[in-house]
């Protein structure tokens, strides 16, 4: 990798707890199903791991008009 590169590779983190990925482990959570929540957990364990192919968790989520986040923005 060219050092520019690789710095921001350290500095940007590949994977974030996007707000639709966390609703969704917590929709399936409150069912009863963990499964979603570990995925979820998996892939966060790791952020800076930019070699991961992992589309589902590093996409924007559907815009479907106005969208409060738990922090109010």
């Amino acid at each position: 990798l060219a050092e520019s590169e690789a710095l921001m590779r350290r500095s940007n983190p590949a994977f974030i707890p996007r707000n639709h990925k966390v609703e969704e482990a917590l929709r399936a959570a409150s069912a009863g199903d963990l499964t979603v929540m570990h995925q979820l957990l998996d892939v966060l364990s790791t952020p800076y791991d930019h070699d991961r192919d992992l589309p589902a968790f590093s996409a924007p989520g559907e815009q479907t008009g106005n969208y409060r986040t738990f922090c109010g923005t």
